[in-house]
């Protein structure tokens, strides 16, 4: 595997021998749009130009290979429907490039553009264009000798009949007037990559489809009534009035019972029910109560309103205000005569209907006299509006009493219509009708209905001509729609019996010219040339000569070496020796350097003992020659963990568990060498994996303290390698994202994806050319699975 990774150091000769484990391959999907859009109705034109394929064009993302990124990669699409002026594609022309440039890459043609919509028809093809979403290459997925091949054009392709979806009767409603609305429906075909139409529509008119909802307004008095087509929105609203008065009641105590007056000025069409109550939450009587005493009472009231099963409710509250006038004028017992003693002894304030006055009493004889009269204040009307006029209904106006409460009620006259007359005539897309609107109000309504015209469609025949086919366009004067009929073939060309330009030679073609007599159009034909009269045969120094003109017919046929490699060895050089065939003639080359001794594994000759060391060599895989040997330290301290996942060695107990499940792993060998670091074996059943991560906890075992920064190294049955030290609990969990390369320049590192897998890679790092692991060097690994290699001080790469 190849490290994109540089680090600050001078670039080496290395090759970093990458064994991936688990490997994921990305896969990458279509994003196809899903909602129909015409592109016709919505075309954007820019600088004069109606081609403007970018800002028109359907974009996906889809996958292909990229013959720069060599791999398969994410490209963004843009497919744009081809509309042509005849209709017709620019590939029956030859033309398959947004360009215009011809099939093959070569000359210009016209790609016959117009405006889709207006003066240009959709073909049945599509413009494309491909950009890697990697290196930004243009048509990267294009052969790589093909003219779209890294340049910025569309190239054609067939709108293919599997591509091809129903357009089913998508409608549209238009609000013609308070009546009608008018239903359009399109239907046809699409293509689901450009969205390139054929498209047929109708139109008629319907009446509104309304749908009533009710909205009570208590603070209005009134319920509103709104009525929506569910198809095109038109809404009407009318308002009905839901009110009544509770007035206040002022008397005198006369022995018979009193209460409020209630008023009920609702409109037809609502329903009233009233409660009362001697409490604002107590409203459950039927009728209002009575009282006969003189005082002032409070009388709450509860009334409800329904209006088509909707309701609403007023709470409120009126007072009946009684009082005792019994005690009359009196002339007291005289004894006072004309000399009274008088004192204010009440007022009484005069009301809309009655007087006002003082009430004075002899304190002496009591007798009491009213004086100072005030005259009645008459009612103090406010008007409420409570529908306005229109031209349908009339009007209605509530006066309350501010002071007393009295209602009365009166109406103002409607209005007329005042209508306007529009004509709209009939076309050929379109029934024509009589628009009556009232100024006023604004109600409309539709008369005098005629059907829609006959299109009138006027023929043009297009005659053929040598190239191009003939056909009749009819296009309709009224709305410019249009329709092709009686195709016919191209003519060909009349060719004449042509001259010639230039005679023929040895080696050169003559050239015939001809000329067509219907359209003037020509074209050169080679005349063949004569050809040479050849002499001797070639050999492998001297070349076949023509004896006419001297020209090479066939040159020196050169030597036919065959080749005899001799593949070096470790201390030997290795050459080809190459000889003729034809001629014998023979020389030695292509020198190569020897081999070298190839260094294989580590040879263990003898085990180490806790009382001697062991030994181990390295030989060459190819010849067999020791190439080095070193000692194996012995171990000093060595105990397996037991089914605790346990081993005691020299005063550490160390525990190996498993990561995830925190069970423990028995039967790892424990070692413990003469620098204090630890190197564990797993047991068989167990492998270095980051999906199945191993925790290795060391304590001290007289009290179960952690052993922090104590350096150990772990493998496993196939001798992949992962290190690390302990942190400040004593803990190190392996494999994790970054490690240190062993003595066979192995680490293992592994990490987690975007969604949650787990991935495990065992890296050796070695030196290109002899072959030898190189320890030491730090090996880590990012979230997307990127590798960086940071070699050891003292390891440079030069050029090579």
């Amino acid at each position: 595997m190849k490290n994109n990774h540089h680090s600050p150091r001078r670039l080496t000769a290395l090759l970093l021998v990458v064994a991936v484990m688990l490997s994921l391959v990305p896969t990458a999907f279509a994003a196809q749009q899903n909602s129909y859009h015409d592109p016709a109705e919505h075309w954007l034109t820019a600088l004069d130009r109606t081609n403007e394929l970018d800002v028109n064009s359907v974009v996906t993302t889809e996958t292909f290979y990229c013959n720069i990124c060599d791999q398969k990669t994410n490209f963004t699409l843009f497919r744009v429907p081809e509309y042509t002026r005849d209709g017709i594609s620019a590939m029956t022309r030859n033309v398959v490039y947004s360009d215009g440039t011809l099939r093959g890459g070569e000359g210009t043609g016209s790609i016959l553009d117009g405006t889709p919509g207006i003066d240009a028809y959709y073909t049945g093809y599509h413009w494309t264009k491909a950009v890697c979403n990697a290196c930004g290459t243009i048509n990267s997925n294009s052969g790589p000798t093909g003219y779209a091949f890294q340049n910025n054009v569309y190239y054609l392709h067939d709108c293919a009949a599997e591509f091809m979806e129903t357009l089913d009767g998508i409608v549209t409603y238009t609000c013609t007037d308070s009546t009608y609305h008018t239903k359009t429906t399109d239907g046809g075909s699409y293509c689901c990559f450009c969205y390139g139409t054929y498209k047929e529509e109708s139109s008629a008119l319907e009446r509104h489809h309304m749908e009533t909802a009710i909205r009570p307004e208590l603070a209005h008095d009134r319920f509103v009534e709104m009525a929506a087509c569910a198809d095109c929105g038109y809404a009407e609203t009318a308002y009905t009035a839901a009110k009544s008065v509770v007035a206040d009641y002022f008397g005198v105590v006369d022995g018979q019972p009193h209460t409020v007056t209630v008023s009920d000025l609702s409109e037809a069409g609502v329903t009233t029910a009233i409660r009362y109550g001697h409490t604002a939450d107590g409203c459950t009587l039927t009728s209002a109560p009575n009282y006969t005493e003189a005082g002032d009472y409070p009388v709450y009231y509860k009334i409800t309103y329904k209006f088509q099963n909707t309701d609403m409710v007023e709470d409120g509250v009126a007072y009946v205000h009684l009082r005792d006038e019994s005690t009359e004028e009196t002339d007291g017992d005289g004894t006072c005569g004309e000399d009274h003693n008088w004192t204010l002894l009440d007022r009484v304030d005069p009301t809309c209907l009655t007087l006002g006055y003082d009430r004075y009493l002899c304190v002496d004889c009591g007798k009491i006299e009213k004086r100072d009269y005030e005259a009645a204040l008459g009612h103090a009307y406010q008007s409420i509006v409570i529908r306005d006029a229109t031209c349908e209904t009339p009007g209605k106006v509530l006066e309350i009493c501010e002071r007393c409460g009295t209602v009365q009620e009166s109406t103002t006259p409607k209005g007329e219509h005042t209508y306007s007359t529009t004509v709209v005539p009939a076309t050929c897309t379109s029934p024509g009708y009589t628009l009556r609107e009232c100024a006023v109000c604004g109600e409309r309504h539709i008369e005098d209905i005629t059907a829609a015209l006959a299109h009138n469609y006027k023929a043009t025949v297009i005659p053929a001509t040598c190239e191009g086919g003939g056909k009749t366009v009819h296009i309709c004067a009224g709305c410019g729609s249009s329709f092709v009929t009686d195709y016919t073939d191209p003519l060909g060309h009349s060719w004449d019996e042509g001259t010639e330009v230039t005679g023929s030679t040895c080696t050169g073609e003559g050239l015939i010219e001809y000329r067509c007599v219907r359209c003037g159009y020509h074209r050169l034909e080679g005349d063949a040339a004569a050809g040479h009269v050849p002499g001797e045969a070639a050999t492998c120094t001297t070349p076949q000569l023509c004896t006419k003109c001297g020209a090479v017919i066939v040159n020196a046929l050169g030597h036919d070496y065959q080749e005899e490699v001799t593949a070096p060895t470790c201390t030997e050089m290795g050459y080809t020796t190459y000889t003729c065939s034809r001629c014998g003639d023979t020389y030695k080359g292509d020198y190569t350097d020897a081999a070298g001794h190839k260094p294989g594994d580590w040879i263990i000759d003898q085990e180490p003992t806790t009382d001697s060391e062991g030994s181990k060599h390295k030989e060459c895989e190819v010849c067999g020659e020791k190439l080095e040997e070193e000692p194996i330290e012995k171990i000093y301290n060595q105990a397996t963990a037991d089914t605790h996942g346990e081993a005691i060695v020299g005063g550490y107990l160390v525990t190996v568990i498993d990561t995830d499940t925190k069970n423990p792993v028995a039967g790892a060998t424990v070692t413990l060498h003469e620098d204090e670091s630890l190197s564990i074996r797993l047991p068989s059943g167990r492998l270095l994996d980051y999906a199945d991560q191993t925790t290795i906890q060391v304590q001290l075992v007289k009290d179960k303290s952690p052993v922090a920064d104590m350096g150990i190294s772990v493998t496993d049955r196939n001798d992949n390698f992962s290190s690390g030290k302990t942190d400040a609990a004593g803990q190190l969990t392996v494999p994790g994202g970054s490690d240190t390369t062993n003595e066979d320049g192995k680490g293992t590192v592994g990490w987690e994806d975007a969604d949650g897998d787990r991935w495990t890679l065992t890296v050796k790092v070695e030196d290109f050319e002899t072959k030898r692991p190189i320890p030491d060097a730090e090996v880590s690994i990012g979230k997307t699975g990127t590798i960086t290699v940071t070699l050891p001080d003292g390891t440079d790469m030069d050029e090579d």
